[in-house]
């Protein structure tokens, strides 16, 4: 164990280049579904593999947004360590998809107030979490 909060998100892309974000109330900034990684999404909660954040993340995106959407298979893209507003340090790893049916919805209204498609070129125009803004410069390479 590292001591890091271990959190698994998703970034979800449009055809527009365009990313699905959250904005979160009492940070007051944009981050991706996602949350903690519960010892009930591993195997071996000692031993935490790929498969065991999928499921962390696609359950996240689930409770977050809905259960009538479906998404593109989730596919690893890669992780980031930063500090959480209140202090923690952590580790987030990153899931792409593409939603397939549905309209997502603000399924935590009181955890957060919206949800956007913001272009991924323009992110650092928006307030956007801790993990997202070291992200930025990657996503605008892909």
């Amino acid at each position: 164990m590292t001591g890091k909060l271990v959190v698994a998100g998703s970034l979800i892309f449009n055809d527009k280049d365009e990313v699905l974000l959250l904005f979160r109330k009492d940070h007051q900034h944009y981050e991706t579904p996602g949350g903690k990684i519960n010892d009930e999404d591993c195997e071996d909660p000692k031993n935490r593999k790929i498969e065991d954040l999928k499921r962390t993340a696609e359950r996240e995106l689930y409770e977050e947004l809905g259960s009538d959407i479906r998404f593109e298979d989730l596919q690893y893209f890669t992780k980031v360590e930063f500090t959480i507003p209140d202090g923690r340090k952590a580790i987030a790893h990153k899931f792409v998809t593409k939603l397939i049916s549905g309209k997502p919805k603000i399924n935590e209204p009181e955890v957060f107030s919206k949800f956007d498609w913001l272009p991924i070129k323009d992110l650092d125009k928006y307030p956007v979490s801790p993990d997202l803004k070291l992200l930025a410069p990657i996503l605008k390479s892909i």
